[in-house]
């Protein structure tokens, strides 16, 4: 289940609405996932977002358990809404692709009327958010396919023992990047992070990995005029990632330049001289691609599927361009006194 398509069949919309993409493959079923579930030795396995039950079939094939499924539609299960409450499971677990359709993308696609009481309950923007709340509250143990972006939610993640970040896509219908992640709630975990079958890190690795502004330089974003050109996102061609640029080498209209932009935009630094511009930009891709390469660039936000080579498309945040940047101005001498955080070294 995911939540990306911009053209709707009759039959699309009621997907949409539902948050609902099935998966068609194992390729979430990695080795490290497999153990999670296997060494729970569950006498049962739920999928609350049952769908065509393949998951449920996965999990019965690896363990020899009892399965169960619902669904708010279809007759091959109990009809519940899961989004509303599940069931109290106690000596099981849950393993799910739950709905996701994040609250901005309802508006954009007309939906939000029909599902507006889910965000609005929970206090929560995306359904799956919503969906993992509800699956935690019946079953200690949890493993559900979600959006790769619940590494960057802030989504409360102390009970999760693993999050595995796929690059093969598990659904037939859709390209929205996703993870695995798999939840015991009965201790806290310094969560592991793994690129399919690769252990990369763990979350408190991450996170201390991850870059924050100091705000002491006049840098802003979507500037026409601006001497920096940004393109802040993965292009499909490889030969084009995420790259800071003088203005004359990045070939995009200015007119298409707006306050709401973050995909490819020009920046101004208001203290910088003109002969710096180069020297910045060099400087702040040397950053940026360190800080790819120690966090596998997990810290960037993953961007519609992968590109030709295979690799995960990402997309790099304003607030973490900012950082870049005035690392940049501090490396080469054209901050102005700018304080040198701890995290930031990491990169120099």
């Amino acid at each position: 289940m995911s939540r990306e398509n911009m053209r709707f069949s009759e039959c699309d919309a009621r997907k949409v609405v539902a948050g609902r993409f099935l998966t068609s493959n194992d390729c979430w079923l990695r080795p490290q996932i497999a153990r999670f579930i296997q060494s729970r030795n569950p006498e049962v396995v739920l999928d609350p977002f049952a769908g065509t039950g393949d998951l449920l079939r996965v999990a019965k094939n690896l363990t020899g358990c009892q399965i169960q499924g619902l669904d708010i539609q279809g007759d091959q299960w109990p009809r519940n809404d899961s989004l509303k409450s599940i069931p109290r499971l106690s000596h099981g677990m849950i393993v799910t692709n739950p709905p996701y359709l994040a609250n901005y993308s309802a508006k954009r696609k007309g939906v939000l009327e029909q599902v507006e009481a889910y965000y609005r309950l929970s206090g929560r923007d995306d359904l799956y958010q919503v969906a993992l709340d509800r699956c935690l509250a019946a079953c200690e143990r949890v493993v559900a396919i979600v959006p790769e972006t619940l590494l960057n939610s802030g989504y409360d993640l102390h009970h999760a023992v693993s999050v595995t970040v796929l690059h093969d896509n598990p659904f037939s219908d859709t390209e929205t990047p996703v993870c695995v992640v798999c939840f015991d709630r009965k201790s806290q975990w310094d969560t592991e992070i793994f690129s399919d079958d690769r252990k990369a890190m763990t979350l408190s690795q991450l996170n201390s990995y991850r870059l924050s502004p100091k705000r002491t330089d006049d840098i802003r974003f979507n500037v026409p005029e601006g001497r920096i050109g940004l393109r802040a996102v993965d292009m499909p061609s490889a030969d084009k990632p995420i790259a800071f640029m003088p203005r004359r080498d990045l070939d995009y209209d200015v007119a298409g330049i707006k306050v709401s932009s973050r995909l490819l935009t020009f920046v101004e630094i208001s203290d910088m001289r003109n002969e710096e511009v180069d020297e910045v930009c060099r400087e702040a891709n040397r950053i940026l691609a360190r800080y790819r390469e120690k966090t596998w660039g997990l810290s960037l936000s993953p961007f519609k599927g992968n590109t030709k080579a295979g690799s995960r498309r990402r997309r790099l945040d304003y607030s973490t361009a900012r950082a870049i940047l005035e690392q940049a101005l501090l490396e080469i001498g054209g901050a102005r006194e700018i304080p040198a955080a701890k995290h930031h070294l990491l990169f120099a």
